[in-house]
């Protein structure tokens, strides 16, 4: 087999390195360059099978360079890689035409993996197709995914690799993660994007009722019926149907489902007439499906019908790197919205927003911003203004780095600076924390010398 040409575009001298150590065999000619007007250059001077091209480059960034080498050769397959994206950044670079998009950091063999499936797709031109133009990722006012962390990362890489399929997609994760944001997503990205989006909470519709709901009824079938109603699957022609906490859904209502699944035809409630509905079915779900398989509460035969395509949203306690990020947007969205003009969070606020394990995700962590805001007067969002499960919380102890050799003095002194950072400056609070009483800390404060002031925020 030809060897493969493959251009390493990457700022990092050690990715290239790294590259170039792992790759050290006849299948492939790795080419270095290190942004991306020297990647251009080069594919206008030889001819490449691949490009691995990073996001975050000096110069013109990578979605820039892809742009402009999809303009040179419109068939050329560029792999994405990047240590920092959005979802936005994702749907941006598969509109572009990027074979596929990779989070640093990454594991060769996936590197490697990813390069062996393109070249296979090219050879049976399964992926040199122009992607249609898509809408923004959310509509106007709606929450985007917010998220910098490894975890997010991922599942916006998963994102971008469903939008363009027309595949049952299953998106679990606990309440309050975002699913319902991502069943959109996909949806206003998609094929369907100009169809409608109907969405159904299984969780929120009595099982006596759910069925009229996703069928419809006909005239006279039951009291009160004295017109016959579209279902919501009659609603969704064409377009996509969302079936929220579908694990809170009866037997047999499953049952209904699956066959509407496998025949793409359904009758509504008193009815006769085979109804077909085209729809693109997306489910969700907090609960844990195989379990609920093993119990008995869900069909197995469902399931994998459903788990064609699977997305597993992480709670925020697994990704605290982003709440910063969402704190800041959410205070920007209610300063819109209740027209104020908060623009910093007191210490002691953020280290009790940072520290709290938020149950609710990101729904709680908007709710306790909605409620600062509301709260505030100022400039300054303080504890005061939080709910009362979080300004009541204690703050956790958190570990602090000594210098080995200092004295006991020393060491005592530091300890007692840092307590004072941490309670922001509050020496009764610093003084519960370091279990002595206030005048006993303010002894040791003015035999050490240590001056403190507690911040006060207008």
């Amino acid at each position: 087999m030809a060897r493969k040409n493959v251009l390493l575009v990457d700022d990092e001298k050690c990715i290239h390195d790294i590259f170039a150590e792992y790759f050290d065999n006849k299948a492939y000619k790795f080419i270095s360059v290190y942004n991306g007007n020297e990647a251009l250059k080069k594919i206008e001077e030889e001819k490449f099978d691949i490009v691995l091209l990073d996001i975050n480059m000096p110069g013109i960034n990578g979605l820039e360079t892809l742009k402009e080498l999809k303009k040179i050769d419109s068939q050329l397959i560029v792999i994405i890689i990047t240590g920092y994206g959005t979802a936005d950044t994702a749907i941006d670079a598969m509109k572009c035409g990027c074979y596929d998009y990779v989070t640093k950091p990454f594991r060769l063999a996936e590197i490697k993996n990813v390069i062996e499936a393109a070249l296979i797709d090219k050879d049976y031109n399964k992926k040199n197709k122009k992607l249609k133009d898509i809408l923004p990722p959310y509509k106007s006012g709606a929450i985007p995914i917010i998220g910098r962390s490894k975890k997010m990362q991922d599942v916006y890489r998963l994102i971008a690799r469903v939008i363009n399929t027309d595949s049952t997609v299953l998106i679990q994760g606990e309440s309050g993660t975002g699913k319902d944001l991502v069943a959109r997503i996909l949806h206003y990205n998609g094929p369907r994007t100009s169809k409608p989006f109907i969405t159904v909470n299984c969780a929120a519709i009595p099982e006596t009722l759910l069925e009229t709901e996703l069928f419809g009824h006909e005239k006279g079938v039951f009291t009160g019926a004295h017109i016959a109603r579209r279902g919501k699957f009659e609603q969704a022609d064409g377009g996509t149907i969302f079936l929220d906490e579908i694990g809170d859904m009866s037997l047999n209502t499953q049952a209904k489902i699956l066959r509407v699944m496998q025949s793409k035809t359904f009758t509504r409630i008193g009815g006769e007439k085979n109804i077909y509905a085209d729809v693109r079915l997306i489910t969700a779900t907090n609960k844990e499906l195989r379990k609920a398989i093993k119990d008995g509460e869900f069909r197995e035969d469902l399931f994998y019908r459903l788990d064609v395509l699977s997305l597993t949203l992480p709670s925020l306690r697994e990704r605290k790197e982003d709440v910063l990020d969402l704190i800041n947007f959410f205070i920007a969205r209610y300063n819109e919205i209740g027209n104020k003009k908060v623009s910093f969070i007191s210490p002691e606020a953020k280290e009790l927003l940072m520290q709290h394990d938020w149950p609710g995700n990101v729904r709680e962590l908007e709710h306790a911003i909605e409620h600062a805001i509301v709260l505030a007067n100022g400039y300054v969002l303080l504890p005061e203004h939080l709910p009362d499960s979080l300004k009541n919380q204690t703050l956790k102890p958190r570990s602090i780095s000594l210098d080995v050799g200092l004295s006991l003095d020393e060491v005592e002194k530091f300890y007692i600076q840092e307590t004072l950072k941490l309670a922001n400056g509050n020496q009764t609070k610093a003084a519960n924390m370091l279990k002595v009483h206030r005048n006993t800390l303010h002894r040791l404060m003015e035999k050490m010398d240590i001056q403190s002031s507690r911040n006060d925020y207008a």
